[in-house]
């Protein structure tokens, strides 16, 4: 299902982030034990089916880690969706392939019945560091991979378009640079824009969506809601994204915990589905708990 045809019908689209599967770099694991891939697989199906009631897709998101190798996500992605006959959303970052790689996974992706994927920039890794992987951009810019694709889709004999999906920075709604970006992806051939995590109060939050659509961006936007776990890891989530958490979100994580985390992700869900007419939907980030899934929407 494409999930475009949630967001045509004006239904709240739902979406649950989760964890692809991954194992420890080989040259600084010290664990003898060996890993069982399968196990892990096999883990990551039994979560899609538990949650499968409460969403209408499953996304796999970029995850920039020097530690631990990720298994392919169209090859995770491809392999859910014959398992459990979900919706699932692989991610492509320009970061870490060149643009034959990244095609030829998209190419794959379609013959495999995949019919939604992701496309971000994805940040640099470190380059002052000599164990860093490399950084590849040799497509600079979303919107490059995504006129590429729909070069590539006029070439199948498929009729059906894949729906793609890109970033977008709320934030950043009043730099005129940023949204000529923006609109060069939605010219591109974006479907559906995801919002950065939020952590403010949905008036605030909603004015700044205001301003995006006067800058006659189309596109439907889903929101991410990113339950944090306590106060040491807001002020690490607000130093490494520049998230702003504020100061009595800050208190509260630390005489509550992630209780309180919780519920501010549940509040912000429930105030983005009394707003659905402007939010069009929801992503909802498990932090490798899929449980917190059920918890946020319930």
């Amino acid at each position: 299902m494409r999930l475009t045809d949630i967001t045509s019908s004006g239904s709240f689209l739902r979406i649950i982030e989760l964890f692809p599967p991954g194992l420890p770099m080989p040259q600084i694991s010290n664990n003898p034990d060996k890993l069982d891939l399968t196990l892990r697989f096999d883990r990551l199906v039994e979560n899609v089916q538990k949650l499968e009631s409460l969403a209408d897709g499953f996304s796999l998101p970029e995850l920039m880690d020097e530690q631990r190798i990720h298994l392919n996500s169209v090859a995770v992605a491809s392999e859910l969706k014959r398992k459990t006959g979900n919706t699932i959303i692989p991610t492509l970052t320009l970061r870490d392939s060149n643009r034959q790689n990244l095609l030829g996974s998209i190419a794959y992706a379609i013959y495999s019945g995949i019919e939604n994927i992701l496309v971000v920039r994805g940040d640099p890794y470190p380059v002052s560091k000599n164990s860093a992987p490399k950084n590849v951009y040799d497509l600079g810019r979303v919107s490059d991979l995504v006129s590429l694709v729909r070069r590539l889709e006029d070439n199948l004999s498929s009729d059906s378009k894949l729906c793609i999906m890109s970033p977008i920075n709320l934030t950043r709604s009043a730099d005129p640079g940023y949204m000529e970006t923006i609109r060069s992806r939605e010219s591109a051939g974006v479907d559906i824009f995801v919002a950065e995590s939020f952590f403010e109060d949905i008036d605030s939050y909603f004015s700044r969506l205001d301003s995006i659509r006067n800058s006659r961006i189309k596109d439907p936007i889903i929101h991410s809601i990113f339950p944090l776990k306590n106060y040491e890891d807001g002020i690490a989530c607000k130093e490494k994204f520049g998230w702003s958490i504020t100061k009595e979100e800050l208190a509260g994580l630390k005489t509550q915990g992630s209780e309180y985390g919780l519920e501010m992700a549940r509040k912000r869900y429930h105030a983005l589905i009394d707003r659905a007419e402007k939010a069009h939907g929801a992503s909802i980030s498990t932090r490798g708990n899929s449980e917190l899934a059920r918890q946020i929407t319930s």
